[in-house]
């Protein structure tokens, strides 16, 4: 008779600390025991992890499902399948859907509405102009965080005012939540929007000339200086430059709750790109240069970036392909290539596997109020782990994707290591590149008793 419901054995069991042989069991969705694999007790599933390596679920706080208001985009069916084909266990999806969630009532239903997820999530507030009476509500229905949209975005969200915006941290810090911020100053990059159109510049670099560094950088120092006088825990979405990452650098040496991610595409594509990808690597912020590449890597090895995330943004492609690239849309699918881009980089040495899992599991879970429930391979956490293939080669082809946005500016990437197996508190819903779409996917919630 079995003893566990799973047993994943003959794998090297990886944490943000250590890496070592072992199995790992699994009863009720939770973690039960972790053993030498000659101990490990009889299971319903045994996955033989052999020549495999066994990582906490990564967690992505950083996607946008669409759903409800643009599901021709995505939604929570298909872009949960592109989670947890990309190895992905938990996401965190962002406010800009419509109606958004600026109020309990829109809140409910995206709940509603992610009922059909395959892997866990959490949900952003949102902070937009006028819904200050909405904060505290929100934080009561179980908001995971909040997200403000400082400067332009995809579905028009009106930022609130500055005084605002003090009033909306207050609140957030006395609900003892975190604000992730979209950090551009949005004055600027209108005006130089403007600029370049008036000289008939459409290619793709003058994207990145209407954004460059001081549009993030100036927006990062005003957030931090808010949630400085606040005291609201702050974090920085998709940082992309080294001024701004020098501002986040000065905030953690004051000891200021502030915290920053990144995205694969900042750590591996440049402005030498736009000339050859175009219009499907446009993002806000823009993706920068070779010296800003460099030092986001020097920052997620030396723990000020704290975290990688997607900014998963599926659009039609129709919608990416204007002849003017001031009116193609921002933004692209990343869910099915983060795993793969950023274990090749581990494999070349750029990030130690260990830091690896510290990126993308353990300290999401930590800013975010959920570990270890999350982010960790301990006796008595969810069971979620992402178990990857490091000698397993492929190329990125958007066909096969789960998305329905079925294209990615990494197109015709070669990768090194591959997710194999994604499994959800004990649910296995991908298996060699197959997801089972049965909808197990549960709402997590800020851990009473976390800071």
């Amino acid at each position: 008779m079995a003893t566990a419901d799973l047993v994943i054995k003959n794998g090297k069991i990886v944490t943000e600390s250590y890496i070592f042989d072992g199995a790992v069991a699994v009863t009720g969705g939770k973690i039960t025991s972790i053993t030498s694999n000659e101990n490990a007790p009889s299971a319903g599933r045994v996955i033989d992890a052999g020549g495999l390596h066994v990582l906490p679920g990564v967690i992505d706080v950083h996607v946008h499902f669409r759903d409800p208001g643009y599901t021709y985009k995505e939604d929570f069916g298909s872009g949960s399948a592109a989670a947890a084909a990309g190895g992905v266990t938990l996401i965190f999806d962002m406010p800009n859907n419509f109606p958004p969630p600026k109020n309990v009532d829109a809140l409910n239903q995206k709940i509603e509405a992610a009922k059909k997820s395959i892997v866990d999530y959490g949900l952003y507030g949102l902070l937009t102009e006028g819904n200050l009476g909405d904060v505290t509500p929100l934080a009561q229905a179980g908001v995971i965080g909040y997200k403000c949209f400082m400067g332009e975005t995809v579905g028009k969200i009106p930022p609130p005012n500055d005084g605002e915006m003090l009033d909306q941290f207050a609140l957030v810090s006395k609900a003892n939540l975190r604000v992730a911020v979209h950090a551009e100053n949005d004055p600027i990059l209108q005006y130089r929007i403007a600029k370049l159109k008036s000289q008939g510049r459409g290619d793709a670099h003058a994207h990145y000339e209407s954004r460059t560094h001081i549009v993030e950088e100036e927006a990062v120092r005003r957030a931090i200086m808010y949630a400085a006088e606040t005291k609201c825990k702050l974090h920085i979405a998709h940082l992309s430059g080294q001024q701004a990452l020098a501002a986040v650098a000065k905030a953690k040496r004051n000891y200021q709750p502030v915290t920053a991610e990144t995205g694969p595409h900042y750590l591996l594509l440049d402005d030498e790109q736009y000339a050859k990808i175009g219009s499907l690597m446009k993002m806000n912020p823009s993706i920068k240069l070779a010296s800003d590449k460099a030092a986001l890597w020097t920052a997620l090895n030396n723990g000020t970036v704290d975290m990688i995330a997607t900014d998963h943004s599926p659009h039609a492609l129709e919608e990416k392909k204007k002849p003017m690239i001031f009116d193609c849309i921002s933004g692209f699918p990343g869910l099915e290539t983060a795993v793969p881009l950023i274990l090749t980089e581990v494999n070349k040495g750029m990030l130690p596997l260990t830091t690896y899992v510290k990126v993308t599991s353990a300290n999401p879970a930590r800013v975010w109020r959920l570990y270890p429930q999350k982010g960790a391979i301990a006796i008595g956490s969810d069971a979620d782990f992402t178990i990857v293939d490091l000698k397993a080669r492929s190329k990125v082809n958007p066909e096969k994707f789960y998305s329905k946005a079925k294209w990615s500016p990494f197109d015709g990437f070669e990768v090194q290591g591959l997710p194999i197996y994604t499994v959800v508190r004990g649910n296995v819903v991908m298996d060699h590149g197959n997801v089972d779409k049965a909808p197990v996917g549960k709402m997590v919630t800020p851990l009473p008793g976390t800071v």
